[in-house]
């Protein structure tokens, strides 16, 4: 499973979308156009001993001219902990001190609370009495109606749909049928990458589901190109690449060893090392294409940091980090 920097990547790029399919009535009141992210907003628990980067601080100006904040925190636990409203009150109490302005706080969650959407509240007592209440806004994604979700005029809800309670008894009919919600919509290939990853990664699918998943692929040629998107295309043709030359170099070595455990041994070595090559090579590539579709031509500085990278995870996430960056310089290649 994805931790929950994929999720802040998710909600960054589709920010507008999310508020609009939880909260519509504080969507409308928002300029979308005056939206900035607050990174590395942090809150130091001094009675706990621990510090924490808060998932989403998002500044907005309400289309009245106010400034307001918007707090939305992942939780990606699958079982509810003790104290969480209680932390929320924390986070949300630090960030009206600190930025001196209304702060509208949502609880992404991935534990089942059996109300789906709802409000908590905390309530702090002095002496017996009740002194202050708060109150923020909860979506448990596992109690929601991913039937009552997926069909949604918004990008956004198939995608999220797929940790929604399925809409269908079988996984692979209920997989096709947010795919098939998703391709309805136009948009770019990066934006359409994420969002297909957040399907493909909450809704894995077993040997046999994957077969019954494939007939589903036959009948709809459209989701089926989707999933092939230019970027995966890239990567699967590095695959196959590096594939046959670990092959080739396997066999070499076994040739040069004389003896069939040589050669065995030598050819899942040079398949392996064939695969990991092909793969870097791939998503050095789409992450140099994605990068010159929006900010243009590409120095050859960038193109030598790139292709100094050796590390898979740290290439998925610059991938994710073109759909926010504004400048190369906010790709943050140098670290």
């Amino acid at each position: 499973m994805r931790t929950d920097t994929f999720f802040k990547d998710l909600l960054k790029a589709f920010f507008a979308e999310f508020l609009r399919l939880f909260h519509p009535a504080q969507a409308a009141q928002v300029d979308f156009r005056e939206v900035t992210f607050l990174d590395k907003e942090t809150f130091t628990d001094v009675a706990h001993g621990e510090r924490r980067e808060l998932d989403l601080v998002v500044r907005v100006r309400t289309r009245a001219g106010a400034q307001e904040m918007v707090l939305v925190h992942v939780e990606l636990e699958a079982r509810a902990r003790r104290g969480f409203a209680a932390r929320m009150f924390r986070y949300y109490k630090a960030l009206t001190l600190r930025h001196a302005c209304g702060v509208f706080p949502i609880a992404l969650v991935f534990a089942r609370t059996g109300m789906g959407l709802d409000r908590p509240t905390c309530a702090e007592a002095t002496l017996g009495q009740r002194v202050a209440a708060f109150r923020y806004w909860r979506i448990a994604l596992p109690d929601l109606p991913g039937a009552e979700y997926v069909e949604r005029d918004n990008p956004l809800a198939p995608a999220l749909a797929a940790l929604m309670k399925p809409g269908t008894p079988q996984r692979e009919e209920w997989k096709y049928r947010c795919l098939k919600a998703l391709a309805r919509f136009r948009l770019d290939a990066a934006r359409q990458y994420l969002l297909l990853d957040c399907v493909e990664t909450y809704l894995p699918l077993s040997r046999k589901e994957e077969a019954r998943f494939k007939g589903h692929l036959k009948r709809n040629r459209e989701v089926k190109n989707m999933r092939k998107t230019w970027s995966e295309q890239l990567i699967e043709q590095g695959e196959k690449r590096g594939e046959k030359r670990g092959e080739k170099r396997g066999e070499k070595r076994g040739v040069k060893l004389g003896v069939k455990l040589g050669e065995r041994l030598g050819e899942k070595l040079g398949v392996k090392l064939g695969e990991k090559l092909g793969e870097l090579r791939a998503k050095r590539q789409t992450l140099l294409e994605l990068m010159r579709a929006k900010f243009g031509a590409r120095p050859a500085a960038v193109t030598r940091l790139v292709s100094a990278i050796t590390n898979v995870r740290r290439l998925d996430t610059l991938i994710r980090r073109v759909l926010t960056a504004r400048t190369p310089e906010e790709m943050g290649l140098e670290k």
